[in-house]
């Protein structure tokens, strides 16, 4: 029985017991909480059980360790005149070495030094080098190695041989070259794949990040909800359905924003999905909502702020502007100021600032009111609101950095 891996086991098993979770202390409910709320990922503490398992995979990592020597070894050298260079300098090597040992070797074997000269011009420099040094050493050998000596005679014996020879230097080349080639490929499929490893990974991170503080958002926004129905308890399902409708708003947003193929779309494709998301989700097809806006420089934790305020300013447009079934217009810019500020304006021609029945808070004192300075805060930008026509919001916020 393997007593490592089950000590190693009862050692995991152990740490899980000891795992803290510590639920999430009590905020106070105002705007600078739902502003806080993306500032900083969100941190859980947990017991630390630090278990070391047993490792019997030491000749694995010695071989990974070796494979950069391995890549080294079939990769050619950088510099065409180089390997070119080191091509002749091994065919002329490959005569010298042959001249010394003609007397050490018995008649019939003109090539025996040559074959070695190729493959290795072949590895270092490619097929070209190699080649060049295949063709060298077929005239030298032919001219110094082959009977009649210091001539090019040909012969049927002769070319028979010098056919041999070439068929071989060529499969040789041809080999080499194909392995090369497919470790070029090799190499080029593992750089693509580390480098989706590490958007992959940046991505998880942003994720994790936005999920912890979207939940805390919601958690935010269901404090203020619920101190709502305990002023007022007959309000209790139109505030449900305003959170279910914040809610899946949210998700709708979340997941646009993180789809990655959502993620290299302008802004402006941004805006106008999150906007038909909205008018969706409110199903309100009697509102027509004019969208125009300049592209800009928004990092994503920003843009996931931005694309909820302009859902949240869209919703309280819809939800108390207009008469259910009313035709209406709202109109979203978004404009530069100056070099470094963004403006935005949502603009509606509904009936302004008073509630729509006598259960509903004002449209400037609501709920909603109170989360669109929260976003506002976040972006790090001011909001005026004007109602002499309908309700324009106007929002100036800083753009990105390149």
């Amino acid at each position: 029985m393997n007593w490592s891996g089950l000590a190693g086991a009862t050692d995991l098993s152990r740490c899980a017991r000891q795992a803290v979770w510590p639920p999430p202390s009590s905020s106070s409910a105002s705007e600078q909480q739902i502003a806080n709320v993306t500032r900083g990922p969100s941190i859980i503490s947990a017991g630390l059980c630090h278990v070391t398992l047993p490792s019997d995979d030491l000749a694995g990592n010695r071989a990974q360790d070796m494979l950069p020597a391995a890549r080294a070894l079939f990769r050619p050298v950088r510099g065409r005149l180089a390997a070119y260079s080191l091509a002749v300098l091994f065919a002329v090597l490959a005569i010298a070495v042959r001249f010394a040992a003609d007397h050490l070797l018995p008649p019939g074997f003109p090539f025996l030094t040559f074959f070695p000269a190729v493959i290795i011009a072949a590895f270092i420099g490619g097929r070209g080098p190699g080649a060049l040094c295949a063709a060298i050493s077929f005239f030298a050998s032919w001219f110094y190695f082959i009977p009649p000596f210091e001539s090019f005679e040909l012969s049927v014996p002769v070319a028979t041989a010098l056919l041999f020879f070439s068929a071989v230097v060529v499969v040789d080349i041809w080999l080499i070259d194909g392995l090369q080639q497919r470790q070029a490929r090799l190499e080029e499929n593992q750089d693509q794949l580390a480098a989706m490893a590490d958007q992959q990974t940046l991505l998880f991170k942003e994720l994790q990040h936005r999920v912890a503080n979207n939940l805390a958002s919601v958690s935010s926004m269901l404090r203020l909800q619920r101190r709502q129905i305990e002023r007022d308890p007959a309000s209790a399902m139109r505030i449900l359905e305003s959170a279910d409708t914040r809610i899946e708003l949210m998700g709708r947003v979340h997941r646009q924003l993180y789809d990655p193929a959502a993620r290299e779309l302008a802004l402006p494709e941004q805006i106008e999905s999150v906007v038909r998301h909205a008018q969706d989700v409110a199903a309100a097809s009697h509102v027509t909502i004019e969208v125009n806006a300049v592209d800009a420089r928004i990092a994503v934790d920003r843009m996931m702020t931005l694309m909820l305020l302009v859902t949240e300013v869209l919703n309280n447009s819809i939800k108390h502007a207009f008469a259910e079934g009313q035709p209406g217009e709202v109109r979203l810019t978004l404009e530069r100021r100056g070099s470094s500020r963004l403006r935005l304006t949502i603009a509606d021609n509904g009936r302004g600032f008073y509630p729509a029945s006598g259960n509903e808070a004002p449209r400037h004192r609501g709920l909603g009111t109170t989360i669109i300075k929260g976003f506002v805060a976040q972006l790090g930008g001011e909001v005026t609101t004007d109602s002499s026509n309908g309700v324009t919001t106007v929002v100036e916020f800083p753009e990105d950095a390149d």
